[in-house]
């Protein structure tokens, strides 16, 4: 490999890593604002995680299957709320029940 290769491969790798980051950070970001939203709306709501943003679709993880059924309920103002504050049209909500998900105690 010659040098101006590996530096080519080099900064393309150091873009993907940042780009990775970023979108990580958002994501992150996304996740602590709509945990807020949501908080006042029950005491499962604290169950609930952002997984992901993909093309149309909104996934959520969640450590108790009882969140489901409130979130199936509000999946319109739930896309809404996403589409208000990621910048992008979502039409699906996938909700996945894993018990490992974490939960953050306040002031823990």
């Amino acid at each position: 490999m010659t040098a101006e290769r590996l530096h080519a491969h080099l900064h393309r790798s150091a873009n993907l890593r940042e780009g990775l980051l970023a979108r990580a950070a958002r994501l992150a970001d996304l996740d602590r604002a709509f945990r807020d939203w949501l908080a006042p709306l029950g005491p499962w709501a604290r169950h609930v995680r952002l997984a992901n943003l993909d093309a149309e679709r909104v996934a959520l993880l969640t450590s108790s299957a009882a969140a489901m059924t409130p979130l199936r309920y509000r999946q319109a103002d739930i896309l809404a709320w996403f589409e208000a504050h990621a910048g992008a049209r979502f039409t699906r909500l996938n909700i996945t029940v894993r018990s490992s998900v974490t939960t953050r105690q306040p002031g823990v």
